[in-house]
């Protein structure tokens, strides 16, 4: 007998999964106990379910989709890893910890008791609590609380392998008197393979319970944890488009930068080589656990140190950011060669001053172990000091950790201006003025690739409002060969349409301007009724109210929209 969500298929859910992150999910189905955990995000079960039906004939009201064991598997079956968290645990807003235990009972170790746990949802010992080893296992289970995270292991003593068997959530400590804790298993997770943690603070991995504490060995071993992270840059004073030489860098020789004067990141906001619509970059952090992170997708907050000024800089940030297989990255590879990209990379590590010997002996993920589309970066403009007291400070520069709250810093800075008088005491002096929080990025280059990709997919959503014959790409400016992206005739005036697509949507806009107010004013005409300048970004609320106060104090006809190239619509003007 076919189970009742049959007509549901791993595409129909992958079509869920899709809708939920370009939209926001109602108010009465953002809790749920029981999440799909799919490229290190957390999706609520019932609602991707409900709303995976409505990709099919058969489509389900909210009402008729149960989060019971039988549809937990079947979306198991699917390919899917679900788990569990008590909404009531979450209230409480205790910190999650994390423990690894054994799966043998007996003096002996050699009664396997993993189908015993899987089947009555529980991890337990045989210790005796009340001495030795046994009374160092219960002082551990008194700290363990519900909705921590559990995982059962297996060890390879003579090899110094784990294989993790079950991994779930904490239910229930009321049993661990008894050496006992109630567990819900997850279904389907990745369970890790690979080498026993080791060194300061990996605990002792032969114990029957420890507590897993270092983020690093969190991250390998526990799959759905929050997929931002954090991850520190190389210095680089071109804006990341390109090697900027060894100024600001490490000079620690056992680094790749303070050996040859560069980074492989160097060119992580280079957006200007696309492969089938992504960049492809590289991330060190990323490196450490590049096995395990492979195929899972983040979203990063990215920070840089000048190794000179000892100053740390909020760069901007990247959302989706996936993480690339071996198999792809050397696809990735023998594309850059063909394309001759390898070789202008090395020129421009050597016109930089670095040392690019060696270049060419990188292969595969060590060149190249993450993508994303153009359209996921944000780059501050400019960049953020961050403060001596910051978190950061703490951070190892290798660590992809767990973004926290106390790592974020606001970018609307307080407009202080007023007009300070010049100490300079002849016309060839030099004033001294307050020393900045901010640091003003290299030029920005816009990408050239997706300009053209915005220009056709806005252009074909404009004919469709407008009809083919009244929107025009690339359209005569009436003077020294100059073209208006987009021209709209609207029936009641024309509008013009500028795109920009630099990574900062302040410099997009800034460099929008004065084009776009050339091309409507220049010989004292007024040839548009509507200017409109669009990126491929949202905007914050400061932005919007200055193109209020632009509409408001100069009488100018200027909005601002971005397009969404995943659902191929345009905002609102702002």
């Amino acid at each position: 007998m076919n189970h009742q969500l049959a007509f549901i298929k791993s595409q129909h859910i992958a079509n869920a999964l899709k809708k939920i992150d370009a939209e926001e999910v109602p108010k009465d189905h953002q809790w749920s106990e029981y999440w799909i955990c799919y490229r290190g995000k957390l999706y609520q079960f019932m609602y991707t379910v409900q709303l995976a039906s409505t990709f099919t004939s058969t489509p389900l009201k909210p009402g008729e989709v149960h989060s019971n064991d039988s549809s937990r598997r079947y979306i198991e079956k699917l390919g899917y890893h679900v788990l569990f968290k008590s909404a009531q645990a979450v209230a409480t807003h205790v910190p999650v910890k994390y423990w690894a235990g054994a799966y043998l009972f007996g003096v002996n170790q050699d009664q396997n008791m993993l189908d015993d746990f899987t089947l009555k949802n529980r991890w337990a010992t045989d210790h005796n609590l009340a001495e030795g080893e046994g009374a160092k296992i219960y002082r551990l289970l008194r700290k363990v609380k519900i909705n921590d995270r559990i995982c059962v292991r297996a060890l390879d003593r003579k090899n110094g392998i784990i294989q993790i068997l079950k991994v779930g959530t904490v239910t229930d400590t009321s049993l661990i008197a008894t050496g006992e804790l109630g567990v819900q298993w997850d279904y389907n997770p990745p369970l890790f393979r690979g080498s026993k943690p080791a060194g300061v603070g990996a605990g002792n991995w032969w114990n029957s319970l420890i507590q897993v504490k270092r983020e690093d060995d969190i991250d390998v071993i526990f799959p759905g944890l929050p997929r931002k992270r954090i991850a520190r840059l190389a210095w680089n004073s071109m804006g990341w488009m390109q090697p900027s030489g060894p100024s600001g860098k490490s000079t620690d020789s056992s680094t790749h930068e303070g050996k040859h004067g560069y980074g492989h990141e160097e060119w992580l906001f280079d957006t200007n080589r696309l492969l089938n619509g992504y960049h492809y970059g590289f991330l060190e952090p990323v490196r450490r656990n590049q096995q395990h992170h492979a195929g899972a997708t983040f979203d990063v907050w990215l920070y840089t140190m000048n190794r000179d000024t000892k100053k740390r800089y909020w760069v901007g940030e990247i959302t989706n950011l996936m993480v690339l297989t071996e198999e792809e990255a050397k696809e990735v590879e023998d594309q850059y060669r063909q394309n001759g990209w390898l070789a202008e990379m090395e020129r421009e590590i050597k016109a930089s001053g670095a040392d690019e010997s060696g270049f060419s002996h990188w292969k595969g993920v060590k060149l190249f172990n993450v993508k994303f589309m153009p359209e996921e970066l944000v780059v501050n403009e400019p960049y953020i000091e961050l403060a001596a007291s910051h978190p950061v400070v703490e951070h190892s520069r290798y660590n992809f950790s767990i973004f926290k709250e106390a790592y974020q810093v606001t970018e609307d800075q307080e407009d202080d201006f007023a007009f300070m008088p010049s100490t300079a005491t002849s016309s060839a002096g030099v004033s001294t003025l307050k020393t900045s929080t901010y640091l003003q990025p290299a030029k920005r280059k816009q990408i050239k690739f997706l300009h053209k990709l915005l220009s056709d997919e806005l252009a074909a959503v404009l004919r469709i409002d407008y009809g083919a014959a009244n929107v025009t790409q690339e359209h005569p400016g009436g003077y020294n060969s100059t073209s208006i992206d987009i021209v709209v005739n609207t029936g009641s005036g024309l509008t013009f349409y500028e795109i920009k697509t630099y990574p900062s949507v302040r410099v997009s806009i800034r460099e929008a301007l004065g084009q776009i107010m050339e091309y409507c004013y220049f010989h004292n005409k007024v040839k548009a009724s509507t200017l409109v300048i669009v990126t491929h970004q949202d905007i914050n609320l400061k932005t919007k109210q200055y193109l209020q106060h632009l509409r408001t104090t100069l009488k100018l006809p200027i909005y601002y929209q971005y397009f969404n190239r995943t659902t191929q619509t345009l905002s609102s003007r702002y």
